[in-house]
C-alpha cells in the first residue's frame, strides 16, 4: 500500500478587498440626477485608485426611495412565514415520536439518570440515593421547606450544581419518571408564545407511558408520597392548583401583610413554641429576598384587625412597636392607627396623621 502525502497549498499573493458603493438621491429633481451620477464616479474613482480594493460595482437607488423599505417588509414576511413551518413540521414530529412512544429527555438536567449507547435511561446510583432519600423524608414528615434547607445544609448540589429550593424538591417529589413512567406532553409551548412552557391541562394531546424505564422508587413509595402530600395541602387549606392557600387556616391568614415586599405574614411557630407572624417572602427566600417582618401572635391578636392590614416594625426610643395601617390606606399614604393605647414593652404606635413619604433611590 503506497501512501501519498498531500501538502497543504499555501496562497503567495494576499488576495484583494472586494469593494462596492451604495448610492441614492432622495428627489425626481435633474440637481439629483446630477448628483447621484457624480457619486456614482467619485465611489469608483476612490476604490480603483487603491491596490488593495477590486472594485465590485456601485449601486445607485433612482426615484425609488421607499423600495429599501418594501423589500424589507417582504423579506421579513417570508421569513416568519418560514419559521411558523418550520414550527409546525417540528410540532408534527414530536407529535408523531409521541404516538409511537419515543421519548425525548435531556439527562444533564435530570436527576438519577444517565443514558446508554442506546440513549435508553439507565440509574445513576449516587443520584438515585438523593432521589430516595428525599421520598423517604417526606413520608418521615419533613415538608419541602424543611428538605430544602436539610439538603443545603448537608451540602447535597442539586443536578445543575447548585443550591435547592422548595420548587426543586417539589419537582423531584412529583416526577413520575422515577416510578419508571413516563408522560409525555406534560408542558406544552402555547401559540406565539417563544420560551413559554406551561403545564398541559388538556390543552393539547398528552400519552402517558407506563414501566418506560428501570423505577428509581416504587410505585408503592411514590403514591404514598402523592397521597401524604395531598392531605397536607388539605390540612393547610391548599387547593389543588395552589390557590387560597394560607386564606382561611387561621382568623388572621391573609390578613397581615409586610409592608416591604407586600407579600403575606403567615403563621410560624419558633424557638420555644412562641408563635409568631413572619413574611412569606423571607420564610421562602431568606433575608437577601425581602427584609420582613415579625410579629408575635399574641400582640397582633389584640389588635381586632377585621381587613388587610399592614404591620410595621418601627424604633421608638430603642424600643420596639408596631405600626398597623389598612391596606387601602397604606397603598394610598394615608396612615391609620387603631383606637388603643399604647402597649407597656413595645406594642402599638401612637398613630400620625400625615402624609406617607417615598424615598427613591437614584
Amino acid at each position: 500500500m503506497k501512501i501519498r502525502i498531500l501538502e497543504p497549498v499555501f496562497e503567495v499573493s494576499q488576495k484583494k478587498k472586494r469593494v462596492c458603493a451604495y448610492a441614492r438621491e432622495s428627489s425626481d429633481s435633474r440637481r439629483q440626477e446630477d448628483s447621484l451620477e457624480n457619486q456614482t464616479d467619485t465611489y469608483e474613482r476612490l476604490i480603483t485608485s487603491n491596490q488593495e480594493y477590486e472594485f465590485a460595482g456601485v449601486y445607485a437607488d433612482q426615484r425609488i426611495s421607499g423600495y429599501g423599505e418594501m423589500m424589507l417588509a417582504v423579506l421579513a414576511s417570508f421569513a416568519q412565514e418560514e419559521s411558523r413551518s418550520m414550527s409546525e413540521n417540528n410540532k408534527w414530529t414530536i407529535k408523531k415520536k409521541f404516538e409511537q412512544g419515543e421519548i425525548m429527555i435531556n439527562t444533564e438536567r435530570f436527576l438519577g439518570y444517565d443514558k446508554d449507547e442506546y440513549g435508553g435511561l439507565t440509574i445513576n446510583q449516587k443520584e438515585a440515593l438523593i432521589v430516595d432519600f428525599l421520598y423517604d423524608m417526606t413520608l418521615f414528615g419533613l415538608g419541602n421547606s424543611r428538605l430544602k434547607s436539610l439538603m443545603n445544609f448537608l451540602g447535597v448540589k442539586t443536578v445543575t450544581n447548585a443550591k435547592w429550593n422548595e420548587s426543586t424538591v417539589n419537582g423531584v417529589l412529583t416526577n413520575e419518571k422515577y416510578k419508571g413512567d413516563y408522560h409525555l406532553q406534560k408542558y406544552f409551548t402555547p401559540e406565539n408564545k417563544r420560551n413559554q412552557s406551561r403545564l398541559n391541562r388538556g390543552e393539547v394531546q398528552s400519552y402517558y407511558i407506563t414501566d418506560n424505564h428501570p423505577a428509581i422508587v416504587s410505585e408503592e413509595k411514590w403514591n404514598q408520597v402523592q397521597a401524604e402530600r395531598e392531605r397536607r395541602k388539605k390540612n393547610r387549606n391548599i387547593a389543588a392548583d395552589g390557590t387560597e392557600k394560607y386564606q382561611n387556616r387561621y382568623p388572621l391568614s391573609g390578613m397581615l401583610i409586610c409592608p416591604y415586599c407586600g407579600k403575606n405574614l403567615r403563621r410560624r411557630m419558633v424557638y420555644k413554641r412562641k408563635i409568631q407572624w413572619l413574611c412569606s417572602t423571607y420564610i421562602k427566600e431568606g433575608k437577601q429576598a425581602c427584609r420582613g417582618v415579625r410579629v408575635n401572635d399574641t400582640e397582633v391578636t389584640k389588635q381586632n384587625i377585621t381587613e388587610p392590614t399592614v404591620v410595621e416594625e418601627v424604633n421608638v426610643h430603642g424600643k420596639k412597636h408596631y405600626r398597623y395601617t389598612r391596606k387601602a390606606d397604606f397603598i394610598s399614604g394615608r396612615e391609620y392607627e387603631p383606637e388603643c393605647a399604647e402597649i407597656k414593652g413595645g406594642g402599638v404606635l401612637q398613630g400620625i396623621n400625615r402624609p406617607r413619604r417615598t424615598v427613591i433611590k437614584l
